[in-house]
């Protein structure tokens, strides 16, 4: 035998032994089912030497259950944010070239704003100040001196853009946070988001979290200008539904309602023609004197300034903990970067007296009276409305997880929502597993019924590619489908492929009166170019199934990838090892094909 066989041989051993390392850990993990066995796996991995890979395939939603999503996020609310951010740097550099302003706001559900300049305000300065500085707007109306600011079109399209974007990263972000292997999380369309959590054992949790919008405000109380809310009948309120009046700490009385949350949107539609642009009617739970929730189902008003004075973007940390206050209860602190800590003192010296409304997707939270100026850029909210303590304590861990993942850009809605059982997948393996160990049978049987011992030669080849494909999706720690497992079973059936192409060839050679080890080599070289041409023509399709298609379609194409070049590998070289060792060794007279 010459050189180049122990070359070929030194290859082989080293692909199946590399082939088999890389099997092993997917093996351990996936064989036992227990938390403590599975434990196993990672003092396993963790035992190796630093750089050594330990990787194992995963297994996708339809094999081990899960949840998929398809949420929509609404891209009108971050185009609004953006305008209020516009607004309030308008604000500042106005302040700056002392140009005099009488107001600037932005009425509710608008994505457009109104400034309004004071009398004898130099409007030309205000007009090169728009120019210079703010190119991203544009004026949409004037009259006098008052006008109406927009966003480009370019740069509307752009923020709405970049909040689907975002809302990606943070899931994903949340995701990891919440232990979640190898989600799905994808854009699809203008504004929806296609998530997979494979293997979550706590469904409603996980789409809590995930969904959880997470957009934190801190808002003034406006007590004074409540007032407005007497104007509504008493007799047109929702059944249930009270006006009533509370004294702050300041002397000021406050009007507010108390309505039940089934009746919360019939009378926000009621109040809603009384209450200015630049106010908003929010609600949060009704509570006792220590904070709990004394009433599950009742709601209590809060007056606010609908511009926030800050928001959780500024926000670096978030933490939960014990209320050192009520042991029994539950709060997350937050901390604020330099920028945030200065507009948070700013904010609570410009309104000490007032109220300040801690909210949280739109939800009061709570709304303490400012003593004093905050500095230090530290903030807490309180919870407890849990009905246990271990309920409480939940909620806080999971409110401070979403805030240090970020809060999404943009609330978002649910549009779709599918659970996949374990039990469900379990099956959907044990199917698979029998697709694959039927059709392998059949194929093995049937090579060796039509080309003997040669058909032998090709099995061995046959189950060293699946061998491989399983090794290859374990080393790049892919995710296994019900569909991946479907481009295996293809891939098997292409592999033996390969081998009837040579087999075929080598006959044709022997009719022709060629001496086996003639015949053998003639038939590898000329089935070649049939044998690559046949497979890259597949794996350009698979390539582009892979690049265009998602979830079912790219779990396919990823498994019929990897199967194709494998095939190439054990129909071309393995095979070939095996004639060259046989032919070699003795001078064959006969060849069993």
């Amino acid at each position: 035998m010459d050189r180049s066989w122990y070359v070929r041989l030194l290859i082989t051993v080293g692909v199946v032994g590399l082939a088999g390392y890389m099997i092993y850990p997917s093996y351990f993990f996936y064989a036992e089912a227990s938390p403590e066995q599975r434990a196993d796996y990672d003092a396993f991995c963790g035992a190796l030497p630093v750089g050594v890979p330990c990787s194992k395939f995963n297994l996708g939603l339809d094999l081990q259950g899960g949840v998929h999503l398809v949420m929509g996020v609404e891209v009108q609310k971050a185009v609004e944010q953006r305008v209020d951010r516009a607004s309030e740097s308008l604000r500042e550099a106005m302040k700056e070239k002392e140009i005099a302003v009488t107001r600037i706001d932005r009425p509710k559900d608008e994505v457009f704003f109104e400034v309004e300049l004071a009398q004898g305000a130099d409007s030309r300065a205000f007009e090169k100040l728009l120019q210079l500085d703010f190119g991203a707007l544009e004026i949409s109306e004037r009259d006098g001196n008052r006008f109406s600011l927009q966003l480009l079109d370019q740069e509307a399209q752009f923020q709405a853009n970049m909040a689907v974007e975002q809302a990606i990263k943070t899931i994903r972000n949340r995701a990891d946070k919440f232990g979640v292997t190898e989600p799905t999380i994808a854009r699809r369309g203008r504004d929806s988001i296609l998530i997979q959590l494979p293997g979550v054992k706590d469904p409603d949790r996980a789409i809590a979290l995930i969904g959880k919008t997470a957009q934190l405000a801190f808002k003034i109380v406006d007590a004074e200008g409540s007032q407005v809310l007497t104007s509504v009948d008493e007799r047109e309120l929702p059944e249930g539904a009270k006006r009533l009046e509370r004294k702050n700490e300041n002397g000021t009385v406050e009007t507010y309602f108390e309505v039940s949350e089934e009746k919360r949107d019939e009378l926000v539609t009621l109040v809603q023609s009384v209450i200015p642009s630049n106010r908003e009617l929010l609600f949060g739970k009704k509570t006792g004197e220590s904070g709990e929730a004394v009433e599950d189902d009742v709601l209590v008003s809060y007056y606010l300034e609908s511009k926030p004075g800050i928001t959780g973007e500024y926000l670096v940390s978030a933490s939960s903990q014990p209320n050192p206050e009520l042991p029994s209860q539950y709060e997350v602190t937050m901390k604020f970067d330099l920028q945030g800590a200065k507009r948070f003192a700013d904010l609570t010296g410009a309104n000490v007296g007032k109220g300040m409304a801690i909210v949280l997707d739109d939800e009061v939270n709570s709304a303490p009276t400012i003593s004093e100026r905050i500095a230090g850029g530290s903030a807490r909210i309180r919870l407890g409305r849990g009905a246990t303590a271990q309920a409480q304590q939940a909620e806080a861990t999971d409110l401070a997880l979403v805030l240090r993942a970020g809060a999404l850009p943009a609330p978002v809605e649910i549009r779709e929502k599918r659970e996949v059982g374990q039990t469900l997948g379990a099956e959907a393996i044990q199917k698979g597993q029998m697709a694959i160990a039927v059709g392998l049978a059949l194929v093995l049987v049937f090579m060796i019924i039509y080309y003997k011992l040669s058909g032998a030669v090709a099995d061995i080849a046959l189950v060293l590619n699946l061998v491989l494909v399983i090794a290859v999706l374990s080393l790049f720690e892919a995710t296994l489908t019900l569909p991946g497992m479907a481009g295996i079973l293809l891939a098997i059936g292409m592999a033996v492929d390969a081998s009837v192409i040579i087999f075929e060839r080598i006959r044709e050679e022997l009719r022709a009166g060629k001496t086996p080890r003639a015949a053998i080599d003639s038939g590898y070289g000329k089935a070649f170019s049939t044998i690559f041409d046949a497979n890259v023509t597949t794996l350009i399709a698979g390539v582009v199934l892979m690049q265009y298609g998602t979830g079912p379609v790219r779990g396919f194409a990823v498994t019929l990838i990897i199967g194709i070049l494998c095939s190439m590998f054990t129909a071309i070289v393995v095979t070939r090892l095996v004639f060259d060792f046989f032919s070699a060794r003795r001078r064959l007279k006969s060849l069993s094909i």
